[in-house]
């Protein structure tokens, strides 16, 4: 019924953040000596990811308002991890790119992300990581089409 489904996703977003909450924790306690916070990890990837992404991508891509991009990037440039730029084709849109020290610094954060993974994904068997990941790339997947349904 609708109802208990409610109740499941209540519980089911709940539970989803306190895993982020405790991702962002544990990123912070393992890259506070690289100058970097947990929760920059995934704009630093975004921006890794993309050869100068706009800060607009980014806020679609990571489901985030653009300001806080804009603080992100703040930070991250003055902290040397990222370069920014104005378009030239449009001075309102500012362009990102990540910097040598931020590359440098890409197989730590995969080696922290992936001591996180290893340690919340203890006891599960491959058959449920591999559910796990399905279903959750589905929530993505409708999360994404509603996002972009509303621009």
């Amino acid at each position: 019924t609708n109802s208990a489904l409610q109740a499941v996703m209540a519980g089911f977003l709940k539970d989803l953040n306190a895993i982020s909450r405790g991702t962002t924790l544990f990123r912070d306690e393992k890259l506070r000596e690289y100058g970097l916070t947990g929760h920059q990890v995934k704009y630093l990837f975004a921006v890794c990811n993309g050869e100068g992404v706009s800060q607009d991508e980014l806020a679609k891509s990571l489901f985030v308002n653009k300001s806080n991009v804009a603080r992100q990037m703040s930070a991250l440039e003055e902290a040397g991890f990222v370069r920014r730029e104005q378009s030239a084709e449009d001075k309102r849109v500012y362009k990102v790119w990540p910097t040598r020290k931020a590359e440098e610094l890409l197989p730590v954060i995969r080696a922290v992300n992936a001591e996180w993974k290893a340690i919340i994904c203890e006891g599960l068997t491959e058959e449920e990581r591999e559910g796990l990941s399905a279903v959750l790339e589905k929530l993505v997947s409708n999360a994404r089409r509603y996002e972009e349904g509303r621009n």
